[in-house]
């Protein structure tokens, strides 16, 4: 869930003696999406902070009982299904 930024109230915030090494990463990972840093480090602390989507469960598997053989599907097709 990213937090819309338009809807939320704004407030300035600085990071002091970042290493240039995580400093060039975020420059990479800024010019690869098309960002600037500073939308970039949102992007980042936002997906970082904000609850993720709970993963979908997956259903159980259907069982009928029947095995599908090839007098099954003849059977089904001369039925007209």
């Amino acid at each position: 869930m990213q937090i819309q930024q338009s809807q939320q109230q704004k407030k300035d915030f600085l990071i002091r003696g970042i290493p240039i090494e995580l400093y060039n990463l975020l420059s990479e990972s800024a010019s690869a999406h098309h960002r600037s840093r500073t939308q970039e480090a949102i992007d980042i602390l936002s997906q970082a902070l904000t609850p993720a989507a709970k993963p979908l469960k997956k259903p159980t598997p259907f069982s009928w009982g029947k095995a599908i053989t090839n007098e099954f599907i003849e059977d089904a097709i001369n039925e007209g299904r």
